[in-house]
């Protein structure tokens, strides 16, 4: 396989799964937290789409990103910070997070990701390693080892989602693999 199928795989199979684990949860849901130091689902999801979109459009393509273009205002939050991911936010900010409407959040990470998906399908194999960017912690990094940390933070905040859907509505559906059953099963047959 590809590297590029294998990222683009992880982004629909991490996104798939976030989907499922809100789907359904009422707003008091999206918003509980177990303690006044935990993020919420709604915080996570909002994190999840900031960052790809800051990825993506402010760091590889130079442009304004989706937030800065309407997003911003429609979940409550403007006036449009384009570094405001959520990455360092402190307790106070923490607290004073108000959750988002479901249905706009989703829409907005929705398209994030619908553009994080066709950029990469406009890469050839190549562009992966020749394409660098600015590191925000310094020097530079290569557009596969950005991938890899968007597929590491995406794995680490799909589980926290996960867990704090489980804390509130128990085991979701035993049977789910997170697609790759499902997957499996397609090609055998």
């Amino acid at each position: 396989m590809e590297l590029k199928r294998f990222i683009q795989g992880c982004f629909e199979q991490h996104y798939n799964a976030m989907v499922r684990a809100v789907d359904g949860l009422s707003p008091a849901e999206m918003a509980w937290t177990p303690n006044d130091q935990c993020s919420s689902i709604a915080f996570l999801v909002w994190h999840y789409g900031r960052t790809l979109d800051r990825w993506l459009h402010a760091r590889i393509r130079g442009d304004a990103q989706l937030w800065e273009q309407g997003w911003a205002e429609k979940m409550g939050r403007a006036p449009a910070d384009p570094d405001e991911t959520g990455y360092r936010f402190d307790l106070e900010q923490l607290r004073a997070f108000k959750a988002p409407e479901t249905g706009p959040l989703l829409e907005y990470v929705a398209l994030v990701r619908q553009e994080g998906i066709d950029y990469l399908e406009s890469l050839s194999e190549a562009d992966l390693s020749n394409i660098t960017l600015a590191n925000p912690r310094g020097g530079e990094i290569s557009l596969a080892v950005m991938c890899q940390q968007l597929i590491w933070e995406f794995n680490q905040h799909g589980g926290q989602i996960a867990y704090l859907r489980g804390e509130q509505r128990g085991l979701e559906d035993p049977g789910y693999s997170g697609g790759l059953l499902e997957s499996l099963a397609e090609k055998a047959s």
